[in-house]
């Protein structure tokens, strides 16, 4: 065999040894160089410490455990004063509600919950607002709103929004009442609230219609002595104002003013100054009727329900037979009005 061709064969064998030599070597470096890197990476979390931090949930602050007791008496006593503070606004609340129906007052505000009176209402009708519009002796005249609402809070933005001061916020129709229904409307819980103004102003805003304003610089006889007699007559606890009173509304009735002539009825009719005659107040309003003063003519019909020998019908036939109009007042019975809340009141207090 020729030599070449025997160093060939010899190179063929030895050939895999080397690649295998090679490949082992090759490993061994990576092994190497990996362990080189991590020793490296271990001496750098040598040097730098690693601080592991955990929230312990099972164990419990020891100052809650310690003071535990403490915020519960804590929370205990803030609840029972809040709940005492509430109840306690809702009981003066209450108490002003039942003095100011037992002694009502012109412009006077109840907040009327509508559905102790009636359930045939919409399921957005619920709270409706009632404004004290004439005081004729025991006989209460409240005139409802246009307006219903479903919470009672809105009622309170009625005023804040000065809704009040429309002409046309309140309904025209009158109700009339007395002091003893009315009573009964607040242990209902028909009435919820009752609010009184202050110089015709209640939250900040007024509460009465702009016309209220309204003032004429014409003289007319006697206006001036009655505008004189409602002022000593705001303050008539005190015996000599009320004397007073009485002495401005006679010479302005006197003098022919329709309006004196009520206020004066008027002091006849509450025994105010001068002895309870319902006879003079009738006569008194039925000259500020004949002057086709309306409310003469309403006030006269409430009176004359009072008084047996007084005939409403006969009252209207003298007013139409001197020419007067009263085409505002439609009912005969100017207390029919209450007929059919009574009887509403009567079915809401048999269900309860």
């Amino acid at each position: 065999m020729p030599l070449a061709a025997i160093r060939q064969d010899d190179e063929d064998e030895h050939l895999p040894e080397a690649k295998v030599d090679q490949q082992t070597i090759s490993l061994a470096g990576s092994e190497e160089a990996l362990a080189s890197v991590n020793s490296s990476i271990a001496e750098d979390k040598d040097e730098e410490p690693y601080y592991h931090y955990t929230v312990d949930t099972k164990d419990p602050d020891p100052w809650l455990i310690v003071h535990r007791t403490k915020i519960i008496i804590f929370v205990i006593l803030a609840t029972a004063a809040v709940a005492g503070s509430i109840f306690y606004k809702d009981l003066k609340l209450n108490e002003q509600t039942n003095a100011m129906v037992a002694e009502p007052q012109l412009n006077d505000l109840y907040y009327v919950d509508f559905r102790v009176i009636k359930d045939n209402l919409r399921p957005t009708e619920k709270f409706r607002m009632a404004k004290v519009t004439d005081i004729t002796g025991d006989v209460v005249t409240i005139n409802f709103s246009s307006y219903f609402y479903l919470q009672e809070h809105e009622l309170n933005e009625a005023i804040r929004y000065a809704q009040l001061r429309f002409e046309k916020f309140f309904q025209e129709k009158r109700h009339n009442y007395t002091k003893t229904e009315l009573q009964a409307l607040v242990g209902s819980g028909a009435i919820v609230l009752a609010r009184r103004p202050v110089g015709n102003m209640l939250d900040g805003n007024v509460v009465v219609p702009d016309s209220h304003f309204k003032s004429s610089s014409v003289f007319i006889p006697g206006k001036k002595e009655n505008f004189a007699g409602l002022e000593y007559l705001k303050f008539a606890k005190d015996g000599n104002k009320a004397a007073l009173a009485l002495e401005k509304f006679q010479k302005s009735a006197e003098l022919g003013f329709a309006q004196g002539q009520v206020s004066l009825a008027q002091m006849y009719l509450n025994g105010i100054a001068v002895e309870k005659d319902l006879q003079e107040s009738l006569l008194w309003f039925k000259k500020g009727a004949l002057q086709a003063y309306e409310p003469a003519i309403l006030k006269y019909a409430i009176v004359c329900q009072q008084v047996g020998s007084c005939v409403v019908g006969d009252f209207y036939q003298e007013l139409v037979q001197t020419g007067v109009n009263i085409e505002f007042t439609k009912q005969a019975d100017v207390r029919a009005t209450t007929k059919a809340f009574e009887k509403a009141l009567e079915e809401a207090e048999a269900k309860t």
